[in-house]
């Protein structure tokens, strides 16, 4: 038997821009604007229009129709849909940008030529942020939803990715994305049905990815949603053949690792990763997670985990597989965990406790460091000013010794006011302020030099004792 001939495998590369845009087209007409930039991508440089015959276009639209006006009006829809790039600002950019879709479009003898807006052009052939769609698989796709859920999942995935989700997706910018028109679906149970449910399901039926939706709530009502995605198999390619169903990855959230870590297979650790507490049979699921869903379903998941531990530490286990899957699904109860993540908690805040310390000790010590090396450079210029004028010292004698008792006795009265100055530390500090009102300017400038760093790690202490 003939082997059945593959259709050569068609790839555009399409600008995030171009993704995630308000879409306002028909399934038909996005089509339609993959092939035509699918056609002048090489060109986008170097030509301001681009020409396909309108048999080719057909062709790779898979449009079944020789109603030929139709496409003439999906040119001039197109012509008319602005596109609003960054809609969710995956690139990080604060820039806003607005273009149509196409800047014009003229068929002539059975050639079709258009040509893009300079914006759009210089954004659409920019390899930094794109995805790669392939051209035969989105004429599988029967809801204009499915194919732009699909378009951004391959926007988040990219080439070199198995395995990726979207933020969460406020449900008004999620409308913009799929073109629901103001007042559309105005019942979530509808609106999710159709734009959300639907199309994934198709999505995960026509093409190599397994989609699923999570829902973030204010209370009882949806606000935002998210989507979690993965190839779940790639179509076959002429140079690799067939890839494996769950590869290794470097990037392998840490959910996905610590489950297969823990015994389980790849296909279960992915798609308990994917379902979130969708996998938690209804009546044991927690109740309310809280908006931090991911966070609290890691925590379900290292509990259970911990369990499975114990129970094979005992000896109470004979499948550790079936158990930790059970485990989860059922929401075993694990007391025990939350005991030792209190006494984890205490411990981790006693060790923070004693780091602390030892941070505020390091500090001290680089304080009393850097004021003795102040200290010393002051006492040479004390002595300095002492040298230079020792009639400072001679004058302060009389006035010192009357106030202080102490110093009549230790006062050497065969030597001079400087000789006992520079004998006795006792008299340095009080010889010291009769210098410094002789040269204030000069003390003050070493003061001043060191200043801003004992500030410093006066500030870092403070700061550490506060908390």
């Amino acid at each position: 038997m003939r082997k059945p001939k593959l259709e050569t495998k068609r790839e555009v590369f399409k600008h995030s821009a171009a993704i995630q845009i308000h879409n306002n087209i028909t399934l038909l007409q996005r089509r339609v604007w993959n092939v035509l930039l699918f056609n002048a991508y090489n060109e986008l440089e170097r030509e301001e229009e681009h020409h396909i015959a309108l048999a080719e276009l057909v062709k790779l639209v898979g449009y079944d129709s020789h109603d030929m006006d139709y496409l003439k009006e999906a040119a001039k829809v197109m012509m008319n849909c602005i596109v609003e790039w960054d809609v969710l600002g995956k690139d990080g950019s604060p820039e806003w940008g607005a273009t149509p879709l196409l800047a014009q479009a003229e068929i002539k003898r059975g050639i079709l030529t258009y040509a893009y807006s300079p914006a759009l052009r210089r954004r659409l052939h920019n390899p930094s942020i794109y995805a790669r769609l392939d051209l035969n698989l989105q004429k599988q796709f029967d809801s204009k939803y499915s194919l732009a859920l699909w378009e951004l999942c391959a926007d988040y995935l990219g080439a070199s990715r198995d395995y990726g989700e979207t933020s969460f997706i406020p449900l008004e910018d999620y409308r913009k994305l799929m073109g629901i028109k103001d007042g559309g679906y105005p019942k979530f149970k509808e609106f999710n049905r159709c734009a959300v449910k639907e199309p994934v399901a198709e999505l995960n039926r026509v093409s190599d990815f397994q989609v699923v939706a999570e829902y973030q709530r204010h209370g009882r009502k949806v606000t935002a949603l998210k989507l979690k995605m993965r190839r779940v198999a790639m179509l076959p390619e002429p140079t690799n053949g067939q890839r494996n169903l769950f590869p290794p990855l470097e990037d392998t959230p840490v959910l996905v690792q610590e489950l297969k870590d823990a015994g389980l297979a790849a296909s279960d650790a992915w798609e308990i990763w994917q379902q979130g507490f969708d996998f938690v049979e209804k009546a044991a699921r927690p109740t309310d997670p809280g908006e931090a869903a991911d966070v609290a379903f890691m925590q379900y998941i290292r509990e259970k985990v911990h369990l499975l531990k114990r129970r094979l530490a005992a000896g109470k286990v004979e499948n550790s597989t079936g158990f930790l899957l059970k485990a989860i699904k059922k929401n075993y109860a694990n007391p025990e965990y939350v005991q030792e993540q209190k006494r984890e908690v205490v411990a981790a805040a006693e060790k923070a406790r004693k780091e602390q310390d030892k941070q505020v000790k390091r500090l001290e010590a680089q304080k009393t460091e850097i004021e003795e090396a102040r200290d010393r450079e002051l006492d040479d210029i004390y002595g300095q000013i002492a040298l230079e004028s020792p009639d400072i010292l001679e004058a302060a004698v009389p006035d010192m010794l009357a106030e202080q008792h102490i110093l009549r006795e230790l006062y050497k009265r065969g030597q001079s006011a400087l000789e006992n100055y520079q004998t006795s530390s006792l008299f340095k500090v009080f010889f010291n302020p009769y210098l410094e009102r002789h040269a204030p300017e000069r003390l003050q400038a070493v003061r001043r030099r060191y200043a801003p760093e004992i500030a410093a790690i006066e500030g870092k202490i403070a700061a550490l004792q506060a908390l």
